[in-house]
């Protein structure tokens, strides 16, 4: 579908579309899932394997970072191959990578088989994103936005409980077992809707700007994994910081095809991302803390643990069909001022009531969490995609799931750091509520840049 049939006025969506794009977004699904299931296992994990909390979180750390380092060649493919040809690729590496969690003897194959699952989520997020701007019409994308951010809230709304449940019954392997279902009904269902359409051939892969930029995401990570040894910290820091400089350098100076970095020269536009990426820094910060203080200090069961997030994520979820459609007819300015301001509450309320916590309390706090959380994060990413260039979108679409991916593999890293150096993991948790209050208040302060017109 061409830029003219999107902006046609009363243009249809045919069915091949719109089961097309829900065919990708399953496999995006699986992939968050998978990801999210895991979180409630870490203790399980921590026994299996003998190994301590830090080097368990990293399967759910490398898998989100794996996500991240595949992300921003989605501008590149989505260009260079088809719809069709990239959802099969992600299904079969995803596929892959679950079946090798499966049968895993060691810890060591676990993660294997965790990146490359990665690799075909890190593939199926930014298509689903890129179909909906290419193949939707242009007054129907928030809806259809929200659509695959009600997608990507589920799949965190059923993975705890989805992992929690099978680990305290079938035990942690049956997680991957489970899975495989959604793939073999996912298959044929895209062999029907997702068709072949002429692309324009890009130029040559920019190798050497991936490899900088890969080597600077890898860097950064391992500089937050390093906070408690100072001169490793440092080491990896200044790794992150050349790489970085010499991505930005190969991006200016080179003729060939990677991610386009000027869509940061929008003020609007770097604003809107760093929001983005704190609100899912947040998200998988709290996702990966609140089922490990329910286990180790309230003693629930890894079911209950996980069954925690399920009604706030499923509310959350349930929200993003309407605030796409209110996006639509009213804009952004007021979901997003209303939705951090009840992000704000829940982490405030969390902070100062986090020794006094109970399971119900945790369920009703993270109901509001996520509530003003899900309603500004697909609006976020919606509004600044909206005001680029047609010719930017796939890249701006590329900055934002790479980017947000990062701060989810980074959230995680430091709520564990943070949690692991406490006393306890009461007032370790207590500290990640702390920092990611403080975020929150951050993001007050960038909205108002964001809907100040003389940065535009």
């Amino acid at each position: 579908m061409n830029t003219q049939e999107i902006n046609a006025p009363n243009n249809k969506i045919s069915a091949k579309t719109r089961f097309s794009i829900v065919a990708v977004a399953l496999v995006a699904f699986v992939g968050i899932l998978a990801e999210t299931s895991l979180n409630v296992t870490f203790p399980t994990l921590e026994k299996a394997f003998g190994i301590p909390l830090s080097t368990v979180q990293w399967v759910t750390t490398a898998y989100l970072l794996v996500v991240a380092l595949v992300m921003p060649t989605s501008s590149y493919i989505s260009q260079r191959f088809q719809d069709r040809t990239l959802f099969f690729t992600a299904l079969i590496f995803f596929t892959v990578g679950d079946i090798l969690s499966l049968i895993s003897p060691n810890f060591s194959i676990l993660m294997v088989g965790r990146l490359v699952q990665g690799i075909g989520t890190g593939i199926a997020i930014p298509l689903m994103f890129n179909m909906v701007l290419t193949k939707i019409p242009r007054a129907k994308v928030g809806v259809w936005m929200g659509f695959a951010g009600m997608i990507l809230s589920i799949a965190p709304a059923l993975g705890p409980t989805y992992g929690g449940l099978l680990t305290g019954t079938l035990g942690w392997r049956m997680i991957f077992a489970l899975i495989l279902i959604i793939p073999i009904i996912i298959f044929p269902l895209g062999m029907w809707a997702i068709e072949n359409h002429k692309k324009e051939r890009p130029g040559q892969f920019d190798f050497i700007a991936f490899i900088f930029l890969s080597i600077a995401m890898t860097s950064a990570l391992l500089a937050l994994d390093a906070l408690g040894n100072p001169q490793l910290a440092l080491i990896w820091l200044v790794v992150f910081i050349l790489s970085l400089i010499a991505f930005i350098w190969r991006s200016k100076t080179s003729n060939l095809h990677f991610i386009d970095i000027n869509v940061f020269k929008s003020p609007t536009f770097t604003l809107s991302v760093i929001v983005y990426c704190i609100l899912q820094f947040a998200n998988l910060g709290i996702n990966f803390i609140i089922p490990n203080f329910l286990q180790i200090s309230l003693g629930t069961s890894s079911t209950l643990a996980g069954f925690a997030l399920l009604p706030g994520s499923l509310i959350g979820s349930a929200s993003q069909g309407p605030i796409g459609a209110l996006y639509d007819r009213k804009g952004a300015k007021g979901i997003l001022y209303s939705s951090n301001i009840i992000f704000l509450v829940a982490l405030i309320l969390l902070t100062v009531f986090t020794q006094n916590l109970t399971l119900i309390g945790v369920i009703v706090l993270y109901i509001i969490f996520t509530i003003g959380r899900s309603s500004g994060f697909a609006t976020t990413m919606t509004n600044s995609l909206a005001q680029l260039p047609h010719e930017q979108a796939a890249s701006g679409n590329a900055w934002f799931t790479t980017t947000s991916q990062f701060a989810a593999s980074a959230g995680t890293a430091v709520a564990s750091l943070i949690a692991t150096r406490a006393d306890n993991l009461t007032t370790g948790t207590q500290h990640v509520f702390m920092l990611f209050l403080g975020l929150a208040v951050l993001n007050l302060i960038f909205y108002s840049l964001i809907f100040n017109k003389k940065i535009k």
